[in-house]
């Protein structure tokens, strides 16, 4: 889904954010750019930089997990792990980035479509927030299934949605 409906002119660029934690896959801001319709007349630094702060945001929310599971299991990374779950984890990451770039876009070059947007931005940043972190939690799940199956998270709570955390 666009930012504002419409497609833009196309751009390509070869840059890749690199991400800070070793476990978690790179992206690439083109594959951002394409998936998500951005405008490609914009400057790149908004986009890294909410890519960046969407790493930081994701990986916090999963370091425990990783943590977890390494203490049972001999892995590097996600996508030796679990190479589906790597799309997840990007996935995730787009999703909050996107969240965030709303502001960078409501333009008076796209006053129209502006004025639509500031009126629902808020819903629309609540959606794409709640599918991130559905995301996450897709992520964070798969990790601890695995973890548990290896013999850690002995001591554990089960919750109505059935979701199993352990008091880390």
């Amino acid at each position: 889904m666009s930012l504002n409906g419409q497609t833009t002119a196309s751009t390509t660029t070869g840059t890749v954010i690199t991400n800070s934690h070793s476990f978690f896959p790179d992206i690439e801001l083109q594959a951002f750019l394409d998936n998500y319709r951005l405008p490609g007349e914009y400057d790149e630094a908004p986009l890294v930089y909410e890519l960046k702060t969407a790493f930081r945001h994701v990986n916090e929310e999963l370091i425990d997990y990783v943590l977890v599971l390494q203490s049972v299991v001999a892995v590097e990374t996600l996508e030796v792990f679990d190479a589906a779950l790597v799309d997840v984890y990007k996935t995730a990451v787009m999703h909050w980035a996107r969240s965030s770039l709303i502001k960078y876009f409501e333009t008076v070059n796209r006053k129209s479509a502006a004025e639509i947007q500031g009126d629902r931005n808020e819903i629309i940043v609540t959606e794409w927030k709640g599918e991130a972190q559905r995301e996450i939690d897709f992520v964070g799940k798969r990790l601890l299934k695995v973890a548990e199956a290896n013999g850690a998270l002995r001591t554990r709570r089960v919750y109505a949605d059935g979701f199993r955390a352990s008091i880390l």
